[in-house]
């Protein structure tokens, strides 16, 4: 595990890299990490899993599961009803909704916890596209371990609700 220290350094260094030029990263780069290829090797990572994230990284994520439900009327969602059953999982109601997927809080029958269960809407959900996007956001999310970062347990493809 990196220490906060350093974590902090390649943060502000894979920070600052993205808010350069395309082609000005590689000379930035270069200079911010000198001779420390440990250090370029942890932010050029990073530079690669946020360009596989394909702007997913740009929307904000869920920021718990418990307490007040963050969207407002206007957005509320509702094609999955409380006490639907998705194998193990038991609908509990609409956490949020955004351009790729409809979150909802859900019990885990099997394991007793709960979890945020992420659908694509139905409008997307036989776009093939659309499920390769949510494949490789469960992808990415899956290698990544930090308590600020949702964890991913399973990914499960539905032929139908």
């Amino acid at each position: 595990m990196m220490d906060p220290d350093r974590w902090q350094r390649v943060k502000h260094i894979f920070d600052a890299t993205l808010a350069k030029p395309l082609e000005e990263r590689e000379v930035f780069l270069r200079d911010a990490c000198r001779d420390d290829a440990s250090l370029r090797q942890d932010v050029e990572s990073l530079l690669a899993a946020h360009a596989d994230a394909a702007g997913f990284a740009e929307s904000p994520a869920i920021a718990m599961l418990a307490g007040p439900l963050a969207y407002s009327a206007d957005t509320a969602i509702s094609a999955l009803a409380p006490g639907l059953e998705l194998g193990t999982y038991s609908i509990l109601g609409p956490l949020g909704k955004g351009a790729m997927g409809e979150v909802y809080r859900a019990r885990d029958s099997r394991l007793g916890r709960d979890v945020a269960v992420k659908v694509l809407p139905a409008a997307l959900a036989f776009d093939s596209e659309r499920i390769s996007r949510l494949e490789r956001e469960a992808r990415l999310l899956a290698a990544l371990n930090h308590p600020h970062i949702a964890t991913i347990h399973s990914l499960e493809i539905a032929n139908g609700v």
